[in-house]
């Protein structure tokens, strides 16, 4: 299957959850800078609030897949949706699991119970969250 079959087969999945836009390079930009500083917020916290850490790396998560959508000239507002975008780096794909254990132990942590993130937890997700940010600066012109 192609890249641009993948994309319509995505547009066709969520497309009542997808939104095109122009391309914005500024977005672009932005959101990867966003993604970089994300990281090192959750890095200073890891040692000292692993929940804080985890919630940051999530969002750096977030904001380098919204670089990728920002320059194909989409906005989404679902992780799903967002994820699931097949024109992200392979990371997003080969460690889907753990973004899904990320993503639920955050909403523990912002919403259900403070203090709920195990240490490795948080230095895992910060690790992908690099690892995400580094392919998406490769995919970036």
């Amino acid at each position: 299957m192609s890249s641009n079959d993948s994309v319509a087969r995505w547009e066709r999945q969520w497309g009542h959850l997808i939104a095109r836009i122009r391309p914005n390079p500024a977005a672009t930009r932005a959101r990867l800078l966003l993604a970089e500083t994300n990281v090192q917020r959750a890095k200073r916290e890891v040692a000292a609030d692993p929940d804080a850490a985890l919630i940051f790396a999530e969002q750096a998560l977030i904001n380098a897949a919204d670089a990728v959508l920002a320059r194909d000239g989409y906005s989404a507002n679902s992780h799903f949706v967002r994820f699931g975008n097949p024109q992200l780096p392979s990371v997003y794909s080969k460690e889907g699991q753990l973004i899904d254990r990320i993503r639920s132990a955050r909403n523990t942590a912002q919403y259900d119970a403070g203090g709920s993130v195990a240490p490795q937890l948080a230095a895992d997700a910060i690790r992908v969250a690099e690892q995400a940010l580094a392919e998406v600066r490769r995919l970036l012109p």
